[in-house]
């Protein structure tokens, strides 16, 4: 995971940056626009790398629950990376999320079906629905598709069991919510295990996560600040 060091993938997401989300309004702006003007109030706001403390966001959380757009949080535990990203682009029931650096996590029901420019991405993941998660049957399966080689798509499917706790309690940027929290143990073919949580409030709203991605990637946790609250 190269492009992940600290050093060279830090972002910092600074009091100015709120100009910048304002800016990002409207869905359907062009791509590059919304690259353009989140990358110019970024400069200037990225912290160094060295032996200093891992880059990541410096609002706080009252500015980003003020922000007027959507905010995701991602963190990724193996390398310290922590970033804002910002709705890209919405394609029926596939949100991507997009970092200053161009970095892209599309989300289907709060999990993770697709990432972009990090490196041994996923290309697409086909995954139950949040009702499932929330209160379906204990048994699921996933299918992981990632690109191995020139057009070579591996899938990777997992047979997964869901374990329900309600009435758990958790903070995201100063929030309190009451969610359901469903563990997922997943097994594949091949005797890999992963394990993925979800925290599930009561407007069906994946609000925190903690994901398995690729075998290079690892685990991605996420936090939505404000979809559903609008």
């Amino acid at each position: 995971m190269t492009r992940m060091a600290p050093a060279a993938r830090a972002l910092a997401l600074g009091i100015g940056l709120l100009a910048a989300l304002g800016a990002c309004s409207n869905r359907n702006a062009n791509s590059d626009t919304i690259l353009r003007d989140f990358r110019g109030l970024a400069v200037g706001l990225v912290r160094g790398g060295g032996d200093g403390p891992p880059p990541g966001i410096t609002l706080s959380d009252a500015e980003l629950n003020a922000a007027p757009n959507d905010i995701l949080i991602l963190r990724i535990p193996e390398s310290g990376f922590e970033a804002g990203m910002l709705q890209q682009v919405v394609n029926r029931d596939v949100t991507t999320w997009i970092t200053a650096d161009g970095d892209a996590v599309s989300l289907k029901d709060g999990q993770i079906v697709g990432t972009a420019g990090f490196g041994f991405d996923l290309s697409s993941a086909e995954v139950p629905s949040v009702a499932q998660l929330a209160g379906g049957p204990a048994q699921v399966v996933r299918d992981h598709y990632r690109l191995e080689g020139p057009q070579v798509i591996r899938r990777t499917r997992y047979f997964c069991t869901l374990d329900r706790t309600s009435g758990q309690a958790i903070t995201v940027t100063s929030r309190r919510f009451v969610t359901i929290r469903v563990d997922e143990s997943c097994r594949t073919e091949a005797g890999e295990t992963t394990r993925n949580t979800y925290w599930i409030d009561g407007r069906g709203v994946v609000r925190q996560s903690r994901q398995f991605v690729t075998p290079t990637l690892g685990y991605f946790e996420l936090q939505a600040v404000h979809t559903g609250l609008r």
